[in-house]
């Protein structure tokens, strides 16, 4: 007992001589970032979070712009076209995320242990990964498109519109996950920040774009893929300069020669997620499958709800990462008590923000479909209500989705992806079973609920072992990853 209490209060003792160096990120230094060892959990992850919440709804107003555009200055057999596989781009999105959430725990734990060298070998390492991943699924999926349609179950009369566009925004791919990566290595040291900077100036200049090449020059689907992938550019190119300039940025060669034991590390952590995200992106094809071969009408309706839906979503999506960060750092520091308070409280919090967001999205859901949808169209009226009933039944799933998210994020970072893996395999059964067997009673409302029943069946998989795995931590006092 002894010996765990000592070495606890060597570790406090190191955490402090961490606040006290001086560690510049250009003209910045890691001190005047948000540091999570001490002060209240809520209001440190919340603070973090804040400038995520805004970058992820820009992020997430790419592809929304192009489907408002689209749909009210072309037509909604155009806004079926751009978002009939977009399961694809949630997949590759996903690829990327969960890639930026593993180097974002590694990052996060060694500030923790103030090892500045690992820090510089991770970001080598990490750079040389995403190039050669991002270049190999590019060459990979602009290869295979005709099959991507195909299993998509595209309509003939948008699949020329359809293979215009994503041809286009697939070249966008390496962009996605050098940006990802980027940000995620600066959210391990707290700058949370470069996020909101990066997104809200290329969204900006998405919009701008949109309008000129769709609405200016009327080059129709071509022009928002061409905006959009310009647009993710220069978020790379803003995510890019303050990494460059940091002090763990890398200026030895050997640094990003591609190490076994690291590799294998970021294997462990990754993987799994990997697999998880593969796995709801089956699902979710599989859904989107069936969608496309009822008509445009219900894959224009069930897309629209899904942008509106995302918009939500990323509000918990930012509290996870900040969650994700508060962990590492404190697991870093052997603050395990500390972790399990924390992650409790972001909880019921993030669950009253929820009931905000869902009694507006009640109350507001025709307003916000209307965003997307031409009164004119023929198809306004049937793509209306499907939009609407579709995003009120999903918003109400997120009382669900958002301890989900969470106790998700927990467990991972507590180093053990495998469980969101297997819960995965238990939402595609879900899936699948509200498409194949619940639609025969239900009929389309099985459609929307394919969702909320894959979070149903996820949340007791990720939140029993994470509150398990906490207590026993908790009972041994001893360092993670150790």
């Amino acid at each position: 007992m002894r010996a765990v209490k000592g070495a606890l209060r060597q570790l406090d003792f190191r955490r402090k001589q961490v606040l006290e160096k001086k560690i510049s990120i250009g003209k910045s230094k890691w001190k005047q970032d948000i540091d999570m060892l001490t002060g209240k959990p809520v209001k440190l992850v919340m603070l973090f979070s804040l400038p995520l919440v805004f970058g992820n709804i820009f992020q997430q107003l790419y592809y929304i712009t192009d489907a408002v555009i689209v749909g009210k200055f072309i037509n909604i057999q155009a806004l079926a076209a751009v978002n009939s596989c977009s399961w694809v781009i949630w997949l590759f999105n996903a690829i990327a995320r969960d890639l930026s959430s593993t180097l974002s725990i590694l990052v996060s734990y060694n500030v923790g242990k103030d090892n500045r060298d690992r820090l510089k070998k991770i970001v080598g390492n990490a750079g040389t990964l995403t190039l050669i991943l991002a270049l190999t699924l590019t060459i990979l999926v602009e290869s295979n498109l005709k099959l991507i349609f195909q299993i998509f179950k595209v309509p003939s009369e948008i699949l020329a519109m359809t293979r215009d566009y994503f041809f286009i925004i697939f070249l966008g791919i390496p962009f996605i996950f050098i940006y990802n990566v980027a940000v995620a290595l600066l959210r391990g040291i707290g700058n949370s920040k470069i996020t909101l900077y990066a997104i809200s100036t290329s969204t900006i200049i998405n919009v701008g774009l949109d309008l000129l090449f769709i609405v200016g020059f009327g080059w129709g689907v071509k022009g928002g893929a061409i905006a959009t992938v310009i647009a993710q550019f220069m978020a790379m190119l803003i995510a890019l300069v303050p990494l460059c300039k940091s002090s763990m940025f890398p200026r030895q060669r050997s640094d990003w020669k591609l190490e076994q034991k690291l590799m294998r590390q970021i294997a462990e952590l990754w993987l799994p997620m990997l697999v998880n995200s593969a796995v709801i992106s089956l699902g979710g094809s599989l859904v989107s499958s069936q969608v496309n071969a009822i008509g445009p009408f219900f894959t224009a309706g069930v897309s629209s709800a899904t942008k509106i839906f995302t918009l939500l979503e990323s509000v918990i999506m930012a509290i996870q990462t900040g969650l994700s960060v508060f962990i590492g750092q404190n697991l870093g520091a052997g603050k395990i008590k500390r972790v399990k308070k924390g992650v409790y409280q972001i909880i019921l919090v993030a669950l009253i923000i929820t009931a905000v967001l869902n009694i507006f999205v009640q109350i507001f859901a025709p307003q916000l479909a209307n965003i997307f949808l031409l009164r004119t169209d023929e198809l306004y009226d049937q793509t209306l209500r499907v939009t609407v009933t579709n995003v009120r039944v999903t918003t109400l799933g997120m009382f669900i989705m958002t301890p989900m998210y969470l106790y998700r994020v927990a467990i991972q970072t507590l180093g053990h992806p495998k469980y969101p893996m297997y819960a995965a395999f238990l939402q595609l059964a879900a899936r699948a079973f509200s498409i194949f067997v619940l639609s025969i009673y239900i009929g389309e409302y099985a459609y929307y609920l394919a969702t909320v029943l894959a979070w149903l069946v996820t949340l007791p998989v990720v939140a029993i072992p994470y509150n398990k795995n906490i207590r026993d931590l908790e009972r041994r006092s001893r360092p993670f990853l150790e």
